[in-house]
């Protein structure tokens, strides 16, 4: 069996997926290799014919589910890989906001010495966070710490470790009001794009702080504008945006209150090695077990977009 990895993993770690595929021939490098029935990676233009098993090295897949993947053909992805590092990306632009660190940076720059009276505490108050998976069940641990009220938004409502509360969609309009912080996880979907609307931006909590790790589509930008401007919202973290890179017309770029990164919240090759690492075992661990016809952890279901909990075949 054929198996190609196009990702640019460190020489340690492309030898643990070596291991995994041992007894196969395995081919490294950019270059599409015809008759491979693995891919670990991104398979850009390549033909996918006889392609069993796409082992993405992202979270998100929505870019796959667009492109021409047989039916047949095994999407799995890396979920589990990003939820520490992503949930202190979040923790640390909700603090500077809450703090004024970004505005107190300026001043340095500056050289003036003044109290900006503009801080605000998490202690005591109301997290909303909008998905319940690997990245929404970190942030939830971590904000618990600062003694706030944490509940949680998914399809599927169940008791989640770290929440105090879950709750389906249909709620999301109810405690949207009630949320001091809301937190953006989610991935990209029919039923995501647009669910923070102009009509639900407005009802949310005066100076709440809004962060977005997800995707872009997931928040109509207009309106997130305009709360921003207006002050109704205290500030917004944004990593993700509906058109990316941000395009320079957009007047996100001049709201004093708003930190924008440009999708660098989960990094992984090229930046934090402990990310590279945990992407590599699950690659190497679905290569191993579905060359040993075991269940696959992180199986896409085509029909949500988004990977399943628990095993699959």
């Amino acid at each position: 069996m054929k198996i190609w990895i196009n990702a640019p993993f460190t020489k340690e770690n492309m030898e643990l997926l070596k291991n995994a595929a041992k007894g196969c021939e395995v081919f490294t490098g950019s270059s599409p290799v015809p008759g491979a029935e693995i891919i670990v990676g991104q398979p850009g233009g390549a033909d996918l014919t006889g392609v069993k098993l796409l082992q993405s090295t992202n979270a998100g897949v929505e870019k796959l589910l667009l492109s021409p993947v047989p039916e047949d053909t095994v999407i799995a992805n890396v979920t589990g890989a990003f939820g520490e590092v992503i949930s202190e990306y979040i923790i640390g632009g909700v603090l500077a906001l809450c703090r004024g660190l970004f505005r107190y940076r300026d001043q340095q720059r500056r050289h003036i010495w003044q109290d900006i009276h503009s801080e605000k505490s998490l202690y005591g108050k109301n997290a909303l966070i909008l998905g319940c998976g690997d990245i929404g069940s970190a942030t939830a641990a971590k904000l618990r710490t600062f003694g706030m009220n944490i509940t949680g938004i998914r399809r599927t409502p169940a008791e989640t470790k770290g929440f105090d509360r879950v709750f389906g969609v249909d709620m999301l309009e109810e405690l949207l009001p009630w949320a001091d912080l809301v937190v953006c996880c989610l991935p990209h979907t029919a039923g995501t794009v647009k669910m923070l609307s102009a009509e639900r931006i407005a009802i949310m909590k005066p100076g709440v702080i809004l962060v977005n790790v997800g995707r872009g589509s997931l928040i109509d930008e207009d309106a997130l504008a305009v709360a921003l401007s207006s002050g109704q919202l205290y500030g917004a973290v944004l990593d993700v945006f509906e058109n990316e890179p941000l395009p320079e017309r957009s007047p996100l770029w001049d709201m004093e209150n708003l930190l924008i990164t440009p999708h660098i919240s989960g990094p992984s090759f090229g930046h934090y090695p402990e990310v590279e690492r945990i992407i590599a075992q699950i690659c190497a661990e679905n290569v191993a077990r579905f060359l040993a016809g075991k269940p696959l952890r992180n199986v896409i279901d085509r029909t949500k977009g988004y990977a399943v909990k628990g095993d699959r075949t």
